[in-house]
């Protein structure tokens, strides 16, 4: 038996990212789920049915850039310590020939 005509509009839509059509199927997945001779079995149907439609139809939410901390010189692993000059410097060459 061939899915009904309705059920394929809505996963074309979904496939096919189509805004109007996308509204439209939300439309239609939430008026299956509040129809009264609508089986337990049709609503979990519907309602995931509308979830994929609004992820779809819904940006991604961006991701959080949070500030990053500018590194203190003289810190951490070869720092300078007690005079002796770091690797990055440019008087490490210096010293070193």
């Amino acid at each position: 038996m061939p899915p009904f005509s309705e059920v394929t509009r809505v996963e074309a839509a979904i496939k096919n990212k189509s805004a109007k059509e996308l509204e439209w199927s939300l439309w239609y997945c939430r008026m299956r789920q509040t129809a009264p001779s609508a089986r337990p079995a049709d609503v979990r149907y519907w309602s995931a049915m509308e979830a994929k439609v609004e992820a779809v139809l819904a940006p991604p939410a961006a991701e959080k850039q949070y500030p990053k901390k500018k590194k203190k010189a003289g810190r951490g692993l070869g720092a300078d310590v007690a005079g002796v000059v770091g690797a990055g410097s440019s008087e490490a060459g210096a010293e070193e020939r």
